[in-house]
């Protein structure tokens, strides 16, 4: 440091100046870039959609909102609280932002805020004044003007729908029967239900959750199912048998029922082309259970005009061609469904048309024999 200052001392005004100026100068430059940097930060910040972001971000949004307004599940973790949680998803990727076009007017910009697809808020932000910085750059100044929350069901809430017999665990916690929203019949399967008893299912509710629970489903086995969320929706289905063939399926099926037979029968009666009184309902009756919703619509099919105006044609040998009988799903030992294929090769104003069926039909064993209760095309 001494021969630092004695060297500065022998040093000529002109080299003492010379570096004077060049500290001053860098010092300055140093001043110049700072500012420049830091307008840059504060432009690209205030463009409208990037300040929504730094107000989330910085949780500003949360600054007014009260926690003890809000009530918090049974289930949720110790001690949260609506800002915590709104802070962690406001961080998270989970957060979606979206200008909303329709509320949006004049120097207001409205924008929705979204938990992955659920609103949690609307914030409105208006241009209360602006500025230059570098002569180029324009600042603008915002206000919040409103911000109106949707989580008066909590951050996060789901649906739950699960067969009767399966365990909903939320954050360790057993869902317990008074969180159930309704009791009914597995999707689907109603008009089997009305004949054979089948798994029920039933759906929970689940609100007033500040962060994202830990949820595990358990089937009757204990065993840990897999499921995925659809806007707060959880759906989880029987997994009954499957068999792809009708020899893989046919241990579960009773009698000889011959299930290609009967959907060319069925086939035949939708374009008047089978042998019996009523236009071939005679012959169907037998399959169908009477009252039922398949007995009625082939009964007024048969006993309707509309029959009649099938257009005039002609069947052609072979009359069904490219037939399959696969996809077999077993509910029990009384009801099962099955995806029937098949064309039928028809002569129509002279010209070749086919008519195709593709359906799944689902069966139940009633009364000594099986029964047509339902059937669904497959698109």
């Amino acid at each position: 440091m001494k021969r630092l200052i004695r060297k500065w001392k022998r040093s000529s005004l002109y080299k003492k100046s010379l570096i004077l100026f060049t500290i001053l100068l860098l010092i300055l430059t140093s001043i110049l870039l700072t500012y420049v940097y830091n307008s840059m930060v504060l432009y690209e910040r205030n463009l409208v959609d990037n300040y929504i972001k730094y107000l989330a971000l910085s949780g500003k949004i949360t600054e007014n909102i009260n926690d003890d307004l809000f009530t918090i599940s049974q289930y949720e973790k110790d001690n949260a609280k609506i800002t915590d949680g709104l802070k962690k998803v406001f961080k998270s990727n989970d957060l979606k932002i979206k200008k909303n076009n329709k509320l949006s007017k004049d120097n207001i910009y409205t924008y929705d805020l979204y938990n992955d697809d659920i609103l949690i808020s609307t914030v409105s932000l208006k241009s209360v004044n602006s500025y230059k910085r570098m002569a180029i750059l324009t600042i603008e100044e915002w206000n919040v003007e409103d911000i109106e929350t949707h989580f008066d069901e909590g951050i996060y809430n789901y649906e739950i729908s699960v067969p009767s017999n399966y365990q909903v665990i939320v954050n360790n916690k057993n869902l317990e029967d008074t969180s159930i929203k309704s009791e009914g019949d597995v999707a689907g399967l109603e008009r089997l239900t009305e004949y054979v008893e089948i798994q029920k299912s039933k759906t929970y509710t689940l609100n007033n959750l500040v962060y994202k629970p830990d949820i595990k489903i358990y089937d009757e086995n204990k065993k840990e199912v897999n499921y995925k969320v659809k806007n707060g929706k959880i759906i989880v289905s029987k997994e009954f048998s499957k068999y792809k063939t009708l020899e893989e399926a046919k241990n579960f099926i009773k009698d000889d029922f011959d299930i290609k037979q009967f959907a060319e029968n069925y086939s035949l009666f939708l374009t008047d082309d089978l042998q019996g009184s009523y236009h071939g309902f005679s012959t169907l009756e037998a399959y169908l259970i009477k009252d039922s919703y398949m007995y009625n619509m082939a009964y007024n099919w048969s006993h309707n005009v509309d029959i009649t105006f099938v257009s005039s044609h002609r069947l052609k040998d072979p009359v069904f061609t490219n037939e399959r009988v696969e996809n077999f799903t077993i509910y029990n030992d009384n009801a099962f469904s099955v995806e029937v294929y098949l064309e039928k090769n028809m002569i129509v104003s002279g010209k070749d048309k086919q008519d195709i069926m593709h359906d799944r039909l689902y069966f139940i064993y009633y009364n000594n024999g099986y029964k047509l209760v339902n059937m669904e095309a497959i698109k």
